[in-house]
């Protein structure tokens, strides 16, 4: 009797060791859809066309490494990828495909050519890591060069999106400036396009009878193993 109260605890400990690690999991879930309409760009001819994707990871104190993944590009219809990336530090990959980038030096840039659709908003599926460092926090952003290899001008600078990797993160979006002209056409109106919108990517959590049946299909299992036994 002992012994088959000691497989059903240890069991009990399995299942509540699965459903703690997987609600772990799910608390600290660090994947989001991030959406930017970019389709007043497809409006622009040459200059300050082309247009292309700039990434940044700025490395914090350089006591902890943190990863960037950036896939699942859609850039709509008539949207695409054009000429090959440049990338500086830690950063690799293309847009056709998926995009890392790694805090291995203090600064760390992806850029790519790409073209913007003009009825369709562009949109990405963004996964970082969470750790923390311990006085100046890693920053992602993204900015969006035109012509002139400048970034547009924002409400912040040229960034429309920064991610402080601090616990919790600290995501900041940012619109376009519509007073000032793209860098690569002085004469051009100004770009006007909203700040992006970042989803969080929601894993299902298991309902509380899914954990019951966890615990009772473990437990039943062990029993039954110790019956054969004896």
């Amino acid at each position: 009797m002992i012994q088959t109260s000691h497989f059903f605890l240890r069991g009990l400990g399995i299942a509540l060791g699965l459903w703690w690690g997987f609600n772990v999991a799910v608390c600290h879930a660090v994947s989001f859809t991030v959406t930017i309409d970019t389709t007043t760009l497809a409006a622009y001819g040459t200059p300050p066309a082309p247009f292309a994707l700039e990434f940044q990871l700025i490395d914090g104190d350089g006591t902890v490494n943190n990863t960037v993944t950036l896939s699942n590009f859609d850039f709509g219809t008539s949207g695409g990828v054009s000429g090959s990336p440049t990338t500086t530090g830690g950063a690799s990959g293309d847009l056709s495909g998926t995009v890392t980038l790694t805090d291995s030096s203090f600064f760390n840039e992806f850029i790519q050519g790409f073209t913007p659709s003009a009825t369709d908003p562009l949109s990405f599926l963004l996964d970082t890591t969470e750790n923390v460092e311990p006085l100046t926090p890693d920053a992602f952003s993204l900015a969006i060069f035109d012509s002139s290899g400048t970034g547009i001008p924002t409400s912040f600078f040229d960034v429309f999106l920064q991610i402080n990797i601090t616990n919790p993160l600290i995501i900041a979006t940012y619109a376009s400036d519509t007073t000032q002209s793209p860098p690569g056409c002085p004469t051009c109106a100004p770009v006007d396009i909203s700040a992006p919108v970042v989803q969080p990517v929601v894993v299902p959590v298991p309902e509380p009878g899914t954990l019951l049946l966890l615990i009772s299909g473990a437990a039943s299992a062990l029993l039954s193993q110790r019956r054969r036994r004896g």
